[in-house]
């Protein structure tokens, strides 16, 4: 709370957070640490739906397996989820993948990914004649890239028309399409290149070639120091980061288990909002900071921003569905030595890709098994009819072949998230930028999450401490300081 609003008002500068996920907690978490800081009074109410906190990050801890709903583990060169775990005591407990490779599934088998191809595009073409998925006029397709011309044709180009431009339909739709898919669970062709993956644009303009532009990204980053690995967990698992900041929140109230169903702004009034829950109980705040997605978001806000609501209410989220097999080692012929595979869309079979978990990360599986993650291909209407118990021996089934299993999986794990992706469609940076406008004319209100900046947790956590020092400065010299805009980076 700023001086003179307290000296004005003489109470704690309030803030109502929707939202118990990651952003949500995070937000919190540097809300404390900013008021810390500053010495002065804040109260804080974080409001979630569900009974359980942590949203996506859903680990269960059972007879020695470690099962993720969410995420399996963060990027490191995005820093800031690392940072949090460091920040709140647990940097101990960090783990790092200790496996490299992938591989990819083509015509029925199974064949390893080049190291080179493994990132958003190739930097050498021997990666792409190494590559044994890909026919010889393919790989000579991917390896004329330096010769493609630039762009210049006016508006915006989706990911997927932008590396098939440039690098071909093969390499695109076999390999590249599947990885972007897996990520983000939409189709590489409806995504924005400009709000996902910018820096490949940029790499063309200043380059002329992605290839050139790999090297030169690589060239930038000797002599830096780097993480053992480009991914990192924790030894209890991914929740163990919702764990600790729940522990560390002081100054929070959290109310689960209840359903936030209106924002309303009141004029020319302090507090400046109401936030309404579904039992009937009401919190007035300061400031709202909404870490939903976008839709939900836009049901809460239409009695004073009907135009942010329509705009917010245009954001989609793509279904995930995932299988959890722990299985006998004995039973598994493939050695598991890597991270996993993927499987491009012509691939005949309901599994777009395996992660196995227990050769990624330490602890993930008692001795003598195996414990393997497998996500479905969600397009497939028929599958999301299908029971848990269904799906579980579905996806045992497709793996039979190619990881040579013997027998049934010994226990199953079903995931299903009905929106869990939000889609970052071609025109997204432009609907960002209307986003901002709109909330903007609403001072004290404040958008974060997966839906607006990046999907992965370590892009909510670096949007939620953007939000906590935006609502600081919203505290301490008003709308002209902390106006309210979806989280920047």
């Amino acid at each position: 709370m700023a001086p003179d609003h307290a000296g004005r008002t003489g109470r704690a500068f309030s803030v109502v957070i929707v939202g118990g996920g990651i952003t949500g907690l995070a937000a919190a978490w540097y809300l404390e640490g900013a008021w810390r800081q500053s010495g002065t009074d804040l109260s804080i109410v974080l409001v979630e739906r569900e009974n359980v906190l942590g949203g996506k990050l859903s680990t269960l801890r059972e007879d020695g397996f470690v099962v993720e709903g969410g995420p399996d583990g963060f990027l490191t060169r995005k820093p800031w989820a690392l940072e949090l775990a460091n920040e709140l005591g647990i940097g101990d407990d960090v783990v790092y993948m200790q496996t490299t490779g992938a591989l990819l599934q083509r015509r029925g088998r199974l064949h390893p990914i080049p190291p080179g191809l493994m990132g958003p595009a190739p930097a050498d073409r021997r990666d792409i004649w190494d590559a044994s998925f890909l026919s010889w006029q393919g790989k000579l397709r991917a390896s004329l890239e330096p010769l493609v011309r630039k762009r210049t044709a006016a508006g915006r180009e989706s990911l997927g028309s932008f590396l098939r431009r440039r690098l071909g339909s093969e390499l695109t739709d076999t390999l590249l399409e599947p990885m972007m898919a897996g990520i983000y669970g939409s189709d590489s062709y409806d995504m924005s290149l400009d709000a996902l993956f910018p820096m490949l644009g940029e790499w063309e303009r200043r380059y002329g070639s992605l290839s050139r532009g790999m090297r030169e990204a690589r060239k930038a980053a000797q002599g830096s120091e780097h993480p053992p690995s480009a991914f990192f967990s924790l030894a209890g698992g991914t929740r163990q980061l919702v764990e600790a900041m729940v522990q560390g929140l002081e100054r929070t109230e959290i109310v689960s288990g209840s359903a936030a169903v209106a924002v309303d702004r009141v004029e020319d009034e302090e507090p400046r909002f109401a936030v309404t829950m579904d039992g009937g109980r009401s919190f007035k705040a300061d400031a709202a900071v909404l870490a939903t997605p976008a839709w939900d978001a836009g049901s809460l806000v239409g009695s004073f921003a009907p135009g942010l609501a329509g705009l917010l209410g245009r954001m989609r989220g793509a279904p995930a569905v995932s299988v959890c097999l722990a299985l006998a080692r004995e039973n598994v012929d493939h050695p598991l030595d890597g991270s996993g595979f993927l499987s491009p869309r012509s691939e005949a079979g309901p599994v777009a890709g395996c992660t196995w978990l227990s050769s990624k990360w330490p602890g993930r599986s008692p001795r003598g098994h195996v414990l393997l993650r497998v996500f479905l291909h969600t397009e497939d209407s028929a599958l999301g009819g299908l029971s848990d118990a269904a799906l579980a021996e579905t996806a045992c089934e497709a793996l039979r072949p190619l990881l040579g299993i013997r027998g049934a999986a010994e226990r199953s794990w079903v995931h299903r998230w009905a929106d869990g992706l939000p889609q970052y469609k071609v025109d997204h940076t432009e609907w960002l930028d209307d986003v901002e406008r709109e909330t903007g004319a609403h001072p004290g209100l404040f958008l974060c999450g997966a839906s607006y900046r990046g999907i992965g947790v370590p892009d909510c956590v670096r949007q939620a401490r953007d939000a906590a020092e935006r609502v600081h400065a919203f505290a301490t010299h008003g709308a002209g300081q902390g106006s309210a805009q979806a989280a920047r980076t």
